[in-house]
């Protein structure tokens, strides 16, 4: 493996332009002022977060159109009788006329549900600049949270720090705080073997934990995503579900600025991995090769009708809630 791959794929945090290596830190990412502070900016947004692509299939009644037909609120069709329809669906005068039996078809409205896939591994632990990638991702998802409570809409959420934290979809501030809680922990610095949970693994569970026509919403900056894996689930998931990608990215992994010598801790090696940021030949294929990571990310997306946004630890949370942003 060549010194450019290994600093693409396990980029972790400086030592000698930074600073060195950053102590552990036990206190969350965001505090209670940064909390008030992130629901006065959903407050002031000029659209909604959410775009329910996909019909929705929940029991709870409410203002989005179910993918099941039946008795509802909203006259859909009418449709040959069949054995087994209710009598009182069934419209006399059309029979009257035609001499036929015709049912009615209602579509039902129902309330979707919102999940947040929230990716805390060892990649999103890191920044060269303004915050942390999983600090972003907290502020991201918060603001998604917030803005869900505010509609009365039904949140969940899968946390992925070393193991996959689950919370059931639950409506309210009281119900889901533990999912807040999650969100906010604090992120001590993690070595690059260290076991964690894959996004693409859980993906396949996302699909049977939720109804039909829910809003998904993965935030990640996919440094370990398994492409190949993950594109038939992620296809499947996106068929019944509005799926949602936001990248994460720190400025240093989109693009190595050519300022000299540096020293890599990768976590799972005896010695550590320098790199002269001066030598052109390197810069350019660091480049290349994460032009290609980011091509195959984006077809893969694409493949599955998902929308991916890219955003920098250098954004502002407003930027990255705008919906044109990063695409």
């Amino acid at each position: 493996m060549t010194p450019a791959h290994r600093i693409l794929e396990r980029w972790t945090r400086y030592r000698r332009r930074f600073g060195g290596k950053p102590a552990p830190t036990h206190r969350p990412l965001l505090d209670d002022a940064e909390l008030q502070r992130l629901a006065l900016v959903t407050q002031q947004l000029p659209e909604s977060l959410f775009s329910f692509q996909q019909h929705s299939s929940h029991a709870l009644t409410g203002e989005h159109a179910s993918i099941y037909r039946g008795r509802g609120f909203e006259f859909e069709e009418h449709r040959p009788y069949q054995p087994g329809d209710e009598p009182r669906l069934l419209n006399w005068r059309l029979y009257a006329r035609s001499g036929a039996l015709y049912t009615k078809v209602f579509m039902e409205e129902r309330r979707p549900q919102v999940y947040l896939v929230v990716d805390r591994g060892p990649t999103m632990r890191f920044a060269t600049r303004r915050q942390l990638k999983v600090t972003l991702a907290a502020r991201i998802a918060v603001c998604y949270l917030q803005y869900a409570r505010s509609l009365g809409l039904a949140v969940g959420g899968c946390v992925l720090n070393q193991e996959s934290q689950w919370h059931a979809p639950a409506a309210g501030a009281q119900l889901t705080q533990g999912l807040l809680a999650q969100l906010i922990a604090p992120c001590t610095p993690l070595a690059f073997d260290a076991p964690h949970a894959h996004l693409h693994s859980i993906l396949g569970h996302l699909a049977h934990r939720m109804p039909g026509g829910s809003f998904v919403l993965l935030l990640s900056d996919f440094a370990a995503f398994d492409a190949q894996l993950a594109a038939p689930l992620l296809q499947q998931l996106a068929a019944r579900h509005t799926v949602r990608a936001q990248q994460i990215l720190d400025p240093v992994e989109q693009r190595l600025p050519a300022t000299g010598a540096y020293l890599i801790d990768t976590g799972d090696v005896a010695q550590e991995l320098r790199i002269d940021a001066r030598d052109h030949t390197q810069r350019q294929r660091y480049q290349e090769l994460f032009q290609q990571r980011q091509w195959v990310l984006q077809a893969c997306c694409k493949q599955a009708g998902v929308a991916l946004r890219t955003c920098s630890t250098t954004d502002d949370i407003s930027t990255c809630l705008e919906p044109g942003h990063g695409r």
